[in-house]
């Protein structure tokens, strides 16, 4: 009987030590590899250690394919093609984790079919990369960072620019990523590219504590945009911080619970966005580049539209001052003939500066300038189309039609010949919009908007052989309020502007059929009288004023005018011109006119 138990213990303990080995080895040091499929439990078991998960490899098990618990320097690598998972919960187990000075850094696929595909749980000091084309999944809960009573979750660090998702669409309550409202010193950065969703009545992302969730990528709740995106809790007193960068895209709402959070935007000096909050929690705004940011859900809308209406009202007086210049000596306006006219177009960009909140923009025009002489007076007729196109997706379409008088010359008391004209005109402005907003299924909300506006030039130019022409013209411009196919609304915007100029003309070049002109022209102008443009974002009323530096601007520009009569009764010109202000736009502008006389 003796020797029966004693066979019997060496077959039991032989058994224990075999299964150990087959379930469990614990690992220490460096150069630790899992390049099988296996199902063995890589347990870390000391200081400075690590664990790296070849490509094309499975570690799976039911529970801690990978176990670290109170370890120093650890680093877990899981390469791209390979997968830890868990079949029942917890594929990596991090929890307890007080020394910390954690790495994990997963190119591959690390999941659980219940939860927790990362369990962080008590865990201080640890960093998570998830890569370009890394999945980190499970049920629910995919990233927990809870905490137990008298414990703590501190100092964490997630990077992600692949995917994390979670797959329960049933369970409320369960989140992909989610922080304990007590932890400290949390941050959640989802880069461009980067993935967070799930289908659930709960958020995707939970930031609890003083917590910090940095939005470049995706978070989507794949439920629809009217379930919850982001919560922001708390069970101390500070708050959770959110801040949306670049062109990330968030769908669903953004809950917020307790108070002491901030929510700070950074998509850009203006971009337009508003995203619908919902809960009764405190929270305050910022935006980061400048932008009027509006409180009652977070929106913001580019004040492109109308900053860019004194600028385009000067470029209009200086368009019709140089072309009156050229109508002069033609022979139309000596010899009183049929109506003169050329037809232009013209390219100006003007450089965005973010501390006066000057937004970049392009501007294309085309048209024509059309003046017919009369026998005490001219008149003018100006046609004009173009688009404006905002470094933040938005374009304003114009048409432009205006008509007015040019006196003939006379002899003023300044000794020297003077020309006056007025005009007025009508625009018709089609604005469309692309906005970011948690509000749709794409993040993106295209927008509209038609409307007119109303200007009226008067300007004297005095003309002298001996010293350059001296000039000076006042402006005014209306835009009725008008309101946009969502969120926003603007109120009535008029104001007043006035400039003064030096020009000039020299003929550099002459022969029996051709002329070549050189001229320039030195603008300065001012708004002198401007309201505040008040304006709404789902009603929420705010306001904009714009920069001082932006409601004055000086402008060069340079030409040459190229006459060219081939045959006795027909005669082209070509004008080109080259512009820069103090405002940094610069651009061109060519000129074509084309008489054939019978």
């Amino acid at each position: 009987m003796q020797e029966f138990f004693k066979a019997f213990a060496k077959v039991f303990f032989f058994t224990i030590l075999c299964c150990s080995s087959v379930y469990a080895e614990n690992i220490t040091g460096s150069g630790n590899e899992v390049a099988e499929n296996t199902d063995e439990q890589q347990n870390i078991a000391g200081d400075d250690t690590d664990v790296t998960v070849k490509s094309s490899f499975t570690l799976e098990r039911s529970t801690g394919a990978i176990k670290t618990n109170n370890h120093e320097n650890t680093t877990i690598v899981v390469e791209s093609g390979a997968t830890v998972s868990a079949t029942n919960s917890n594929a990596i187990q991090a929890a307890d984790s007080e020394k910390g000075r954690l790495l994990i850094r997963n190119s591959g696929t690390i999941k659980a079919t219940s939860s927790k595909a990362i369990n962080l749980k008590d865990a201080q000091k640890a960093t998570i990369t998830n890569y370009s084309g890394g999945i980190i999944q499970a049920n629910t809960n995919t990233i927990s960072m809870l905490e137990d009573t008298g414990d703590v979750v501190n100092d964490i660090i997630i990077n992600n620019y692949g995917t994390i998702f979670a797959t329960d669409s049933s369970n409320v309550g369960t989140n992909t990523v989610k922080s304990d409202d007590d932890s400290t010193n949390v941050t959640v950065n989802n880069f461009k590219g980067g993935h967070i969703y799930h289908t659930s009545e709960s958020a995707v992302v939970v930031v609890g504590g003083s917590a910090t969730l940095t939005n470049s990528g995706k978070i989507e709740n794949k439920d629809g945009p009217s379930q919850n995106a982001i919560t922001l809790s708390t069970g101390g007193a500070t708050g959770a911080t959110l801040i949306l960068k670049d062109s990330g895209i968030v769908i669903g709402k953004i809950n917020i619970t307790d108070s002491g959070h901030t929510i700070k935007v950074n998509h850009g000096m203006g971009q337009s966005y508003y995203y619908d909050t919902t809960g009764g929690g405190g929270y305050d705004l910022e935006d980061l580049d400048g932008n009027i940011i509006v409180k009652g859900s977070v929106g913001s809308v580019g004040q492109g539209g109308n900053e860019i209406l004194d600028e385009l009202l000067g470029q209009k007086s200086i368009n019709l001052r140089k072309s009156i210049s050229k109508f002069k000596r033609s022979e139309q306006y000596l010899n009183q003939e049929d109506a003169w006219s050329e037809v232009f177009s013209s390219f100006e960009k003007r450089q965005g500066k973010k501390k006066t909140l000057r937004l970049e923009h392009n501007n294309l025009r085309a048209g024509a300038n059309i003046i017919q002489p009369g026998e005490n007076s001219n008149q003018i007729f100006l046609i004009e189309t173009g688009r404006q196109e905002f470094s933040k997706d938005h374009n304003i379409d114009r048409i432009s039609i205006s008509g007015g008088l040019l006196t003939d010359e006379k002899q003023s008391k300044l000794n020297s010949n003077s020309e006056t004209f007025f005009l007025l005109g009508v625009t018709y402005n089609n604005s469309k919009r692309r906005i970011l907003t948690n509000t749709t299924t794409s993040g993106l909300l295209d927008i509209e908007d038609e409307y007119f506006s109303y200007d009226a030039l008067l300007g004297t130019k005095f003309l002298n052989d001996m010293t350059p022409d001296i000039s000076y013209s006042i402006g005014y411009s209306l835009t009725p309020s008008h309101e946009e196919s969502h969120y926003y609304k603007w109120e009535k915007k008029d104001f007043i502007n006035a400039s003064v100029a030096l020009s000039d003309e020299y003929l550099i070049l002459s022969d029996d059929k051709s002329k070549l002109y050189f001229n320039w022209l030195a603008d300065y102008r001012q708004v002198v009288l401007e309201n505040t443009q008040e304006f709404k974002v789902n009603n929420v009323s705010a306001s904009y004023k714009p920069d001082d530096d932006l409601s004055r601007e000086i402008i060069l520009t340079v030409g040459l005018d190229y006459e060219f009569q081939p045959l006795e009764n027909n005669l082209f010109s070509v004008n080109l011109d080259g512009l820069y202000s103090s405002q940094e736009t610069y651009g061109a502008q060519a000129k074509l006119y084309y008489k054939s006389i019978f």
